[in-house]
């Protein structure tokens, strides 16, 4: 299509992109635009936006004969309409120009003006006809296309759904399954055409291209990203890759590497919440490799063992957006140029191996235009950088002279390939131009012949045919003409003539691609398939065909009656998906397994519902219990990822419901709710004591509430035992060994158990992964250490948990004390610096101080605790009142150092509460 053609100036450096031994050479783009319309009017000696130097008229007197006085007025007249006609060209409108000067003509045929500037119009401006046009009951979001006859259009109302045209057979061959809500924001296909990722309602979904058959749904896809940059294929389409977020609440970006038959995982990358941004991705069957935002390139080989690396940009670039090359050795860029500066387009060279994929016409072939985002609205939305202008229902391409292409109403999508463009319309049309071919030269020198009638006749028809536009003399509009008239006037064109007034001019090659017969239009048989897909994703009317004997059967409550009915209803339909809607508001579970043992294409999530509400309607609690999560899925989500065609007309969110009702009431009988009451727990005791209670919630389930009895009861010293019990058997039947020797241990240290208690606290600590620990885990540790006479075992402790923890004020402050108790002046006085380093909770800093100034005191540091104690006496000066030292409920050889400090007691200080022993 050398019509979309722009000349580009890309200068590539001579760069390795594997090793990458030399910095990548960046220029800025030169973009030059083919022939302008302003060009054209001058090559004719025009000037655009003023009147011609042609002589002056000659002066009307009223003795001159009325024709002659006719002749000037109409020259006079021919000649305001060329100079329109100029201007119109300047603004590329050379079809309303072309019919302008073909009226001038007819008022003045001697016109050489008139006549030269309708032949450089001819010569150098391509034209277009619609040749076919499909109609869509809902609107256009986007288009592509493949080869000759192959045709994807997303479609957007009440329902999205994206479907593929046979435009040899004007017939719908695929169709997406629908979905309630959100348009299709991108169609990504690979290079072959063999597979799709559409993205829509935030969700991607791979789906073969062919049958439009979801292969796998491979998550969101950030949405500051542009999707036609960072969702990438192989060139032979056998592996595809793609950013995702980590989850809904956790926005950093992973990339995976996927095989693109089965949509399966072959590699993902580590999250980077701190990495820039990324901008494009380029993949091949070694590595992928990611451009940031810096101007840095990810490598990531395809093999998960491999390590990644990453690539600098020396110094870093300032990236808006960017694609790569088709082979990967070279980058557009957009770059910011920072503040009040205009972006600049550069291309990033890695290499010499030329490539003609980052140029505009190949970019207009590789990338469709649509108001969603894409290239056209992020990276070449420059207007001195586009090849084409969209502008509500008018396409202006830029490059050579061409006219534009009108529509019936708003453009949404475009689409271009070969010599044909494509365009969809808010309406639900979508039209395919063909783009005509220019006149050839005839290489003759033959002079023009005068315009007489006949030729006059034939250039109007010529213009008709070729513009698709009719000056309106009354009007003085460009109404369009219809696709039959154009016809008709190219038919009716004398093309002889044509050639005696424009002697230089073949008209051969369009005469040849010019099409006599009517544009070609879609039948209603052509969209059934899409007609019937969107009847099948409606809700079905109370009175349809067919289910009022299905509901009939179900009210006579005879199960002979209601399986014979089912039996009739086929594999799948609107009757089939009733009846399973019906049997699951039953409580009968032969009904149910009448309906899945006939069911074809059952969407999973229905199959599950229909086990688990068998399995509770037989009594097995526990089958119908473990296949469903804590957090039961949501319907409307599911049906954006799942094809449930045939399905789709039922109603099975009350089945879901009563699923989940049923379930989360098991699953509430053996749960403490917080803050709850001596009753509540009792009840919870009772139920978890119950052997009959893991065979209704399973083994999983019935150890994980074991697990949760025994965290929420260590609270409460009368539940120890209990809580002994109930954490040993859930760690007995597999729940997480942390939280269960954690509450273990709780209890045992409560019961006073010291030995038992410190073996759960040292195996926790020491055979656990760190992730697990907490720093009460190695207090306590170090506390029943204590008890068990092993004061060296409770300082070790303690010092491993200071590393752990380094910045936890809290418990450096039990740190302290617990070695204080066991005797480790030195070791309390460094743990309780690192405390008061870190900064001590402002209800802990007397207290703390208190301690500070006994440990250095003991450790031989006088000059520092007496430094201490004053501090102490500024927070509260009660403290150097002996009576007030001996209300404290501490060991005596900790109160006799403080005693060395204090002074004759005044008044005693009741208000001064007694610390506790172990803090």
């Amino acid at each position: 299509m050398n019509q979309l053609r722009y000349r580009l100036e890309t200068l590539r450096a001579a760069l390795n992109v594997r090793k990458m031994p030399h910095k990548p050479e960046i220029k800025s783009r030169a973009w030059k635009r083919g022939a302008s319309i302003a060009a054209i009017c001058l090559a004719v000696g025009g000037v655009v936006l003023h009147q011609s130097k042609r002589p002056a008229a000659k002066r009307v007197s009223p003795t001159l004969p009325v024709s002659e006085i006719k002749a000037i007025y109409f020259r006079q007249l021919a000649d305001a309409r060329i100079d329109t006609a100029k201007a119109i060209l300047s603004q590329n409108r050379p079809d309303e120009a072309l019919s302008l000067l073909v009226t001038a003509l007819k008022d003045d045929p001697t016109s050489e003006e008139a006549l030269t500037l309708a032949d450089v119009i001819l010569s150098e401006t391509t034209w277009s006809y619609p040749e076919i046009a499909l109609q869509h009951p809902m609107p256009v979001d986007q288009l592509a296309t493949s080869g000759p006859s192959s045709l994807w259009v997303s479609l957007d109302g009440k329902n999205n759904t994206t479907v593929r045209w046979n435009l040899d057979t004007l017939k719908i061959e695929s169709v997406l399954f629908p979905t309630v809500g959100g348009p299709t924001r991108s169609l990504v296909f690979d290079p072959t055409h063999r597979s799709v990722v559409v993205e829509r309602k935030s969700l991607m979904l791979l789906c073969d291209a062919k049958s439009l058959k979801p292969i796998r749904d491979l998550g969101s896809l950030p949405e500051d990203l542009t999707p036609s940059s960072v969702i990438v294929f192989t060139q032979d389409g056998l592996l595809m890759a793609h950013p995702a977020c980590v989850s809904g609440e956790d926005k950093s970006i992973v990339w995976q590497i996927r095989d693109t038959a089965t949509g399966e995982i072959i590699r993902t990358t580590e999250p980077a919440p701190d990495a820039p941004r990324p901008v494009a991705a380029f993949i091949d069957r070694k590595q992928l490799r990611v451009l940031a935002t810096d101007g840095s390139l990810k490598e990531i080989p395809l093999s998960p063992v491999a390590p990644v690396g990453t690539v600098p940009m020396d110094p870093p670039l300032k990236l808006l957006q960017a694609q790569f090359a088709t082979n990967g050795n070279a980058i557009l860029a957009l770059r910011d140029m920072g503040q009040h500066q205009t972006p600049d387009q550069s291309v990033i060279s890695y290499s010499d191996d030329e490539d003609e994929s980052l140029e505009t016409e190949t970019l207009a072939l590789r990338f469709p235009w649509s108001r969603h985002p894409n290239m056209w609205t992020g990276l070449m939305k420059d207007p001195d950088h586009q090849p084409f202008v969209v502008g509500g229902n008018t396409l202006k391409i830029l490059t050579n002279p061409h006219a534009p292409i009108m529509a019936g109403s708003s453009i949404s999508a475009v689409a271009f390939g070969g010599d044909r463009v494509v365009i969809g319309e808010e309406n639900g049309g979508v039209t395919a131009h063909r783009l005509l071919p220019l006149p050839g030269e005839t290489g003759g020198e033959a002079r023009p012949a005068p315009i007489d009638p006949a030729s006059l006749d034939a250039l109007a028809k010529l213009a008709v045919a070729l513009t698709g536009r009719r000056y309106d003399e009354t009007a003085r509009d460009f109404p369009v003409v219809g696709p039959e008239e154009r016809s008709s006037a190219f038919a009716e064109c004398d093309f002889d003539r044509i050639l005696a007034i424009f002697p230089h001019l073949d008209f051969s090659p369009v005469i040849r691609d010019f099409r006599i017969a009517p544009i070609r239009q879609a039948s209603p048989h052509g969209l059934k398939p899409l007609v019937t897909r969107l009847a099948n994703a409606a809700p079905l009317e109370k009175s349809a065909l067919g289910l009022d004997e299905v509901k009939a059967a179900f009210l006579s409550g005879d199960s002979a009656m209601v399986i014979a009915t089912i039996r009739t209803l086929g594999g799948k339909g609107p009757a089939l998906a009733n009846a399973l809607a019906l049997a699951l508001q039953s409580d009968n579970p032969g009904w149910i397994r009448a309906c899945i043992s006939q069911a074809t294409d059952l969407p999973p999530v229905l199959l599950q519902i229909s086990r688990s509400r068998i399995a509770w309607l037989e009594g097995r609690k526990a089958d119908a219990i473990a296949p469903w999560s804590e957090v039961f899925p949501d319907l409307w989500e599911i049906r954006l990822r799942e094809d449930w065609d045939g399905w789709e007309q039922a109603d099975f969110s009350s089945a879901l419901e009563n699923i989940r009702q049923c379930v989360g009431g098991e699953l509430a009988a053996i749960r403490i709710p917080p803050d709850s009451t001596p009753a509540q727990r009792s009840a919870v005791v009772d139920r978890l004591s119950n052997p009959a209670t893991i065979a209704a919630v399973g083994k999983t389930r019935f150890a994980l509430a074991c697990m949760d009895a025994a965290v929420a009861l260590s609270a409460n010293k009368e539940q120890h035992e209990t809580t002994a019990r109930f954490a040993n058997l859930a760690r007995n039947l597999g729940a997480p060994a942390a939280p269960c020797l954690r509450a273990e241990a709780v209890a045992l240290t409560a019961l006073g158990e010291f030995g038992n208690a410190r073996s759960r606290w040292v195996e926790l600590i020491t055979e656990h992964p760190g992730e697990t620990h907490l720093p009460t885990d190695y207090t306590e540790a170090a506390y029943t250490a204590f008890e068990e006479a092993d004061s060296r075992q409770a300082v070790e402790i303690l010092t491993t948990g200071l590393r752990r923890f380094p910045q936890d004020a809290e418990f450096a402050l039990k740190a302290g004390w617990i070695s204080l108790l066991t005797g480790n002046p030195e070791r309390a006085y460094r743990f309780l610096l690192a405390g008061k380093q870190t900064g001590f909770p402002p209800d802990k800093h007397e207290y703390a101080t208190a301690l500070l100034c006994i440990a250095a005191s003991q450790a031989g540091a006088t000059v520092e605790s007496s430094g201490y104690f004053d501090e102490l006496l500024a927070i509260n000066p009660s403290w150097e009142n002996p009576e007030t030292l001996d209300a404290l409920d501490w060991p005596e050889e900790l109160k006799s150092t403080l005693r060395e400090f204090s002074l004759v007691a005044l008044t005693p200080n009741p208000s001064l509460e007694p610390f506790p022993t172990n803090p």
